[in-house]
């Protein structure tokens, strides 16, 4: 596939090739992409070095081409992939498309490809930095996001290219690289043919904790879920344009990530709205994209069969149009699941017995004339499920489902939501306190800050009280939702939550029995824009608060990462 804005260019081009005489004489990788064209800093390695690549992060590659004779140079790139094949065809090498990162403006995201860059604009010309050319400089451009350089003539003699590039960790067809990969990179004329000389050369580098990929859109909990021998999942998708299930695992304590069961993942993509939950050695899902499905994922500590989809296509509700897709699931005692998913207007309720049958659909209030929304649920004592959930006028509500099928009336737990597409899923999970039988609501309001309400065994809801005053994120990246998230320590409940004015990541809890506290950073000097997170017990240095969470990926991929906090 070629990107269609780049065919002006190509057609323009394929009469004039490049002479068989010119020749690459040298090439050096840049690793800081922010520097300008024509500045002497920046480099990986020196001259003709290979040199070390960050999956997920833009780097350059400057080409000195000797020029013999006069004429347009319609130059373009090739790579291929471990002495192969770049793109995982197995036809060597392999023409690099323009598709930027990390969006990729919805149309592929390839393994390679020339991106943007902050160093310089498209076509700017370049100076003499190389010196390997037996001949005088004469020109050259910067390529950004562009298969070739503008159209032109040039006469003989050196020439300097730059070219901006990603390698990516997950690309289309969920395909996942490993460290110590190497990529190889070569120029060729409009015909193909390759100039003489050698390819540039990089070496793959993963950093720890970094899982790639897509973050799913919902506002359930998605992981990070902990077995009995610490290994860790996560679901999330591969790309922004190749949007299918991937189950990760990690059995290093999240510093290596890999998708399991490759090749039975559910046939259904797009993760709109998926909430999850880990009961016996098996994740349960739902799953809402045009339908509405329950997924089944076998952990390593499933006796029946680890590290597989035990049920991969399960429909739960036909096609509906909610005006945001979104899911809830509770696990009750007797093996039975809860799940809560929108419907047109309002929201529907489904039991899944222990048997794998479900129960009739219900809608909750079925008589409301208001538009309902962004439902989240907790099981809490007696199997009694906790459900919370938001209308459009920016009200948030509150009930129970009781054992016997039984809803009770709702409580009106909150005003002053926000109503606009980018906050009014303004509620976070619930949390369950399990030693006094409580129940902690958070909720973001209109102005951005975080509240709490308890409801106290007696079914008595507490005055608000503020969590933080610090503006929250909400929606910053196709997403309606709050951006924070919160988990149960014991009696204690933890926070985690995006600062809305510069994407930091910060942290505040509230002891058993006292009040909250002051917010500290976790994460500076990324713009997040996604979170979830979960209580995980079996860290070598004690209980974390683990989490993952998109550092700015503006809705493509590549900016998942994972990280602790510790709980003690």
């Amino acid at each position: 596939m070629t990107l269609l804005r780049s065919l002006p260019l190509l057609l323009v081009a394929v009469s004039a090739c490049a002479p068989p005489t010119d020749e690459v004489t040298a090439w050096r990788i840049r690793a800081d992409e922010t520097v300008e064209l024509n500045e002497n800093s920046g480099w990986a390695a020196p001259v003709n070095t290979a040199a070390p690549v960050t999956v997920d992060r833009r780097f350059r590659i400057r080409f000195e081409i000797h020029h013999q004779e006069g004429g347009v140079l319609p130059y373009r790139l090739e790579a291929r992939r471990n002495g192969d094949d770049a793109q995982g065809d197995g036809d060597g090498w392999v023409p690099v498309e323009a598709m930027d990162h990390p969006y990729p403006d919805g149309i592929a995201s390839p393994i390679t490809s020339i991106v943007s860059t902050e160093g310089y604009t498209h076509g700017e010309r370049t100076e003499d930095l190389l010196a390997g050319a037996p001949a005088p400089f004469t020109g050259g451009v910067g390529v950004a996001e562009r298969v070739s350089p503008p159209v032109g003539a040039w006469p003989p003699g050196s020439t300097e290219w730059e070219w901006a590039l990603v390698i990516r960790y997950f690309s289309d067809g969920a395909i996942r690289l490993d460290p110590g990969d190497t990529f190889e990179y070569r120029v060729v004329a409009a015909d193909g043919n390759p100039l003489a000389g050698p390819p540039a050369r990089v070496t793959l580098e993963v950093p720890d904790f970094h899982l790639g990929g897509t973050f799913a859109e919902t506002p359930g909990r998605i992981g990070p879920f902990e077995t009995s021998n610490g290994d860790l999942y996560f679901i999330q998708e591969p790309t922004e344009t190749y949007n299918v299930f991937m189950m990760l695992k990690s059995t290093d304590r999240g510093r290596s990530w890999a998708e399991v069961d490759v090749g039975n993942r559910p046939p259904n993509g797009d993760l709109e709205a998926v909430d999850a939950v880990l009961v016996d050695g098996s994740i349960h899902m739902i799953h809402q994209a045009d339908s509405t499905w329950y997924y089944r994922f076998d952990t390593s500590d499933h006796a029946g069969g680890p590290d597989r989809w035990g049920v991969r296509n399960e429909l739960v509700a036909g096609e509906l149009d909610p005006p945001t897709q979104v899911t809830a699931l509770a696990p009750r005692s007797d093996g039975s699941l809860v799940a809560l998913y929108g419907g047109d207007t309002t929201i529907h309720l489904r039991v899944r017995a222990a048997d794998g049958g479900w129960g009739e659909e219900r809608s909750l209030d079925p008589g409301s004339p208001d538009t309902l929304s962004g439902p989240v649920a907790v099981t809490g004592a007696g199997d009694v499920v906790h459900i919370a959930y938001v209308d459009h006028r920016g009200n948030g509500w509150l009930r129970q489902f009781l054992p016997d099928g039984t809803l009770t009336p709702r409580v009106l737990l909150a005003t002053g939501l926000g109503t606009g597409d980018n906050n009014r899923v303004a509620l976070l999970p619930l949390v369950w306190l399990p030693g006094s039988g409580t129940l902690s609501a958070l909720y973001r309001t209109a102005d951005g800050r975080l509240l709490e309400r308890r409801r106290a065994p007696t079914g008595a809801l507490s005055a608000p009280v503020v969590v933080t005053t610090t503006p929250v994120a909400s929606g910053p990246v196709d997403s309606d939702q709050v951006t924070a998230d919160a988990i149960a320590v014991g009696d204690a409940v933890h926070v985690l939550f995006v600062e809305e004015a510069t994407g930091s990541l910060w942290g505040v809890s509230r002891p058993e029995g006292g009040g909250w506290g002051s917010p500290t950073p976790v994460l500076e000097e990324i713009q997040g824009q996604w979170i979830r997170g979960a209580f995980l017990e079996r860290g070598p240095d004690g209980p974390v608060y683990g989490f993952v969470v998109d550092a700015g990926s503006d809705g493509g991929s590549g900016y998942n990462r994972y990280g602790e906090v510790p709980v003690r």
